[in-house]
């Protein structure tokens, strides 16, 4: 009987350990999709599902300085955003016709309460977050072309 148990527990955690390693390698894949602007390059997550939207980078306590989400929407419409349980701060990018037609800077994270909504003011196709002055460092601005591959 203590045999079987032990066998048991083994099994257990060698379940848990390979459920944390795929997850962990999931984790690392999803930024292997591109983004370019001018002569930039992001590697970006993507985040298509309602609920992928709607957490976005909610929760994490950063990203790497070339990296960020990008939303991607089956139909243009317009879109607001909210900082939403974030760690950190982002620059929101706004894009309609892979050109960039709004950029939000520098947004603070807020709590769950009073919620800042930011929005696009226009029907965009996909909505870009990246670390807060990552636009102002790369001299993004309103009229880049963007290319994206994913």
């Amino acid at each position: 009987m203590k045999k079987i148990s032990l066998i048991i527990i083994a099994i257990v955690i060698l379940s848990a350990i390979l459920v944390f390693f795929s997850f962990s390698a999931a984790k690392q894949e999803e930024f292997i999709n591109t983004v370019k602007i001018n002569d930039k390059e992001i590697k970006v997550e993507i985040a298509k599902t309602n609920l992928e939207q709607y957490w976005g980078l909610s929760g994490r306590k950063n990203i790497c300085p070339d990296c960020g989400m990008l939303f991607v929407s089956g139909n243009k419409r317009e879109r607001n955003f909210v900082m939403r349980d974030m760690m950190f701060p982002l620059d929101i990018v706004w894009i309609d016709n892979e050109k960039i037609i709004k950029i939000d800077r520098d947004l603070q994270p807020e709590s769950s309460s009073n919620l800042t909504s930011y929005e696009s003011g226009k029907p965009v196709d996909y909505v870009l977050e990246v670390n807060a002055g990552f636009c102002a460092n790369n001299n993004i601005k309103i009229g880049d072309k963007i290319w994206i591959n994913y």
